[in-house]
C-alpha cells in the first residue's frame, strides 16, 4: 500500500499479492485500506478506481500482480482558511501534528469562525485539495501537540485508533500540592526529579447543569480515567506527568482539582486564592503524542517541549529547567495505559 497526492485528490495504490489473487476489489479495499462502506459508495461513476490504469468496478475480481489505484473523493468544508505560522512537528501523506500555542482554538466554533489552528491548517492544506479534521482537541488555553487528519477517510481511521487505544497522549502540568500529598517523594529535603509510582483517578464526568461550558464529577457522568505520577516536587507545587486513558472535556483539569491538586492558573476549576505563578492560563501542555497507524501498524512518537511561560512558572515555584527533560524523553508513559 502506498499513499500520494494526486491532482484529483489523495491517491492510494495497492499491489495484489498471490494470497489475494481472485478477490473482489471491494473486499480488498475494505480489508487492506480499511475503506468504509459509506466511502466506497462515493467512488463508482467517477473513475476513481483503476486497475492497471484502466477504470474498474468494485465487484470486479483482481489478479496477482494487479495494481489498484484508488483516488479519494474531494471534500467540501465550511472552514474559513486563515494563513498563520504553524509549528508542525510531524507530517506525512495522511496526517499532520501541530504544536498549538496557548490562546488559540483547536477548531472553529459557532461564534469564532476564524483564527483556529484548523483554519490555519486549511490554508496550508487547501492548495493540495486537502481538508484538516481534528482527531482530538485541546482547550484554548492548553498548549501542545494536536493530531489532524488530511481527509475524512483518514479521520475515520484515526478516530477508530483513538478509541482502540492506539493513540497515546501524554501531558505535563504544574499543580498545587500540600506537603503530604500521596505519591510525592518521601524526602522533600532533596526535591527534584523522581520517577515515582503511577496513580489513577477514575471519576465520571458530566455536564455542569447550569454552565454548559463546564464539567462536574457526577455518578451519572461518563467514565473518565487519568493516570499520573510526579516528575518533580517543590511544595507547594509539583510537576506532574499525565496519561489519558479516556478523553473527556476538561478531564485533566477537573480530575486533578477533585484530587486536591488543581492546576496552577486554572480559573475554572482551581482555587483563586492560590498563586498563579505569573501564568494567565492553566499550566497544562500536551508534551508527547504516540500512535500506531491503523492500517500499516507503523508506530511514531512526537514530542514538544513546554513553552516559555510554563518554564518560567516552574522556576518561580523553585523548579529547574532540567526537570522537564524526563517528560520529553520518557517512552514508557506513551504505553502506560497498556501496562496498568
Amino acid at each position: 500500500m502506498r499513499r500520494m497526492d494526486h491532482p484529483r485528490g489523495m491517491m492510494y495504490t495497492l499491489t495484489v499479492t498471490e494470497a489475494d489473487d481472485g478477490r473482489v476489489i471491494r473486499s480488498l479495499l475494505q480489508s487492506k485500506l480499511k475503506m468504509s462502506t459509506r466511502l466506497l459508495r462515493q467512488l463508482p461513476g467517477e473513475d476513481r478506481i483503476l486497475r492497471n490504469g484502466v477504470p474498474a468496478r468494485l465487484p470486479d475480481r483482481a489478479s496477482k500482480g494487479d495494481i489498484i489505484y484508488l483516488m479519494l473523493p474531494p471534500e467540501t468544508t465550511d472552514i474559513v482558511p486563515m494563513a498563520m505560522d504553524l509549528d508542525i512537528r510531524y507530517e506525512d501523506d495522511e496526517i499532520v501534528v501541530v504544536n498549538k500555542p496557548a490562546g488559540l482554538l483547536t477548531h472553529p466554533t459557532a461564534r469564532e469562525r476564524i483564527g483556529s489552528i484548523q483554519s490555519g491548517l486549511y490554508a496550508y492544506l487547501s492548495p493540495q485539495g486537502q481538508v484538516p479534521h481534528c482527531v482530538h482537541r485541546l482547550d484554548r488555553d492548553t498548549s501542545g501537540l494536536v493530531l489532524f487528519a488530511k481527509h475524512a477517510h483518514v479521520h475515520h481511521l484515526f478516530d477508530e485508533a483513538l478509541r482502540k487505544g492506539q493513540v497515546h497522549r501524554v501531558y505535563a502540568a504544574i499543580v498545587h500540592v500540600a506537603e503530604n500529598v500521596p505519591g510525592t517523594p518521601a524526602d522533600d529535603d532533596t526535591p527534584g526529579l523522581t520517577t515515582g509510582a503511577w496513580h489513577t483517578i477514575d471519576m465520571p464526568i458530566a455536564l455542569h447543569p447550569d454552565k454548559p461550558s463546564r464539567r462536574i464529577i457526577a455518578p451519572e457522568g461518563q467514565r473518565a480515567v487519568t493516570h499520573y505520577r510526579f516528575a518533580a516536587v517543590h511544595p507547594p507545587a509539583a510537576l506532574v506527568q499525565l496519561v489519558l486513558e479516556t478523553g473527556r472535556t476538561h478531564q485533566i483539569r477537573l480530575h486533578m482539582a477533585a484530587a486536591g491538586m488543581p492546576l496552577v492558573g486554572d480559573r475554572d476549576y482551581g482555587n483563586p486564592a492560590l498563586p498563579a505563578m505569573g501564568l494567565r492560563r492553566q499550566a497544562l501542555h500536551a508534551v508527547q503524542l504516540g500512535w500506531r497507524h491503523p492500517v500499516t501498524g507503523v508506530t511514531r512518537t512526537v514530542s514538544a517541549a513546554p513553552p516559555a511561560d510554563l518554564r518560567a512558572a516552574w522556576r518561580r515555584a523553585g523548579g529547574r529547567d532540567e526537570d522537564w527533560a524526563f517528560l520529553l524523553e520518557d517512552e514508557e508513559a506513551l504505553h502506560h495505559v497498556r501496562i496498568v
